[in-house]
């Protein structure tokens, strides 16, 4: 990826269903920084587009002492924005 990724960038990483890790989405995203990704996803999760496990309060990169890794899947309005920009 060329540019800092932006949420509408999540959507069709992640169209195919099932859950991912953050670090399963920088792959598919062609290994974005981790921190820029991190923005990305909150934007993602605020707009409710992608729904992720880990609680609110955890660092941008899912760490959340211990807990398991963060992981992220598309929502239904996710589907229906990838939809809308086809």
């Amino acid at each position: 990826m060329d540019h800092a990724p932006r949420a509408h960038d999540l959507l069709p990483a992640l169209r195919h269903g099932g859950v991912t890790t953050l670090d399963g989405l920088r792959s598919r995203l062609g290994d974005p920084d981790r921190e820029l990704l991190g923005w990305a996803l909150d934007d993602a999760v605020e707009r409710g587009w992608v729904a992720r496990n880990a609680p609110p309060d955890c660092g941008p990169d899912g760490l959340c002492g211990s807990q398991p890794p963060t992981t992220v899947t598309i929502t239904a309005a996710g589907r229906e924005a990838l939809a809308r920009s086809a």
